[in-house]
């Protein structure tokens, strides 16, 4: 997997709980933590991570502006599908953002019911309390 390489954006906190915004390929993402450390600050660049069994899909009429606001997944992007592995029970597919990998495991009987292939624009969902900061870079 290749990680979302993002831009801290704005830092909201109240009391020890912490929202962060990330631009990442043109997209925004949120993460909440309780946590943050010194280096977390607005403008660094960090590298993200999530766990596959973290990122839901749906198709991409979930993008409309109408549909946007119907899904408490803050993090709702616009991905592709490059490979699907598929087996009895889980299936692993890959997805790209930009220059990044992400991997979706999903229950097979319901990947195969969305009816996406490989080539096919998706929306990988993420919440924001499995989204998390895997390195601050040093630019």
């Amino acid at each position: 997997m290749r990680p979302i390489v993002a831009t801290i954006e704005k830092i909201q906190s109240v009391e020890s709980l912490n929202v962060v915004t990330f631009l990442a390929h043109e997209s925004w993402l949120m993460m909440v933590s309780l946590e943050l450390g010194e280096k977390i600050t607005v403008g660094r660049r960090v590298v993200l991570s999530c766990k596959p069994t973290s990122v839901a899909l749906a198709k991409t009429d979930i993008l409309e502006e109408r549909m946007q606001h119907m899904l408490s997944y803050a993090n709702q992007i616009a991905v592709t599908i490059t490979s699907i592995d598929k087996g009895r029970l889980l299936s692993s597919v890959r997805l790209r953002f930009g220059e990044a990998v992400l991997e979706a495991l999903l229950i097979t009987e319901r990947f195969e019911s969305m009816g996406l292939e490989v080539g096919d624009e998706a929306v990988a969902l993420i919440k924001v309390s499995d989204l998390s900061i895997l390195e601050v870079l040093d630019d």
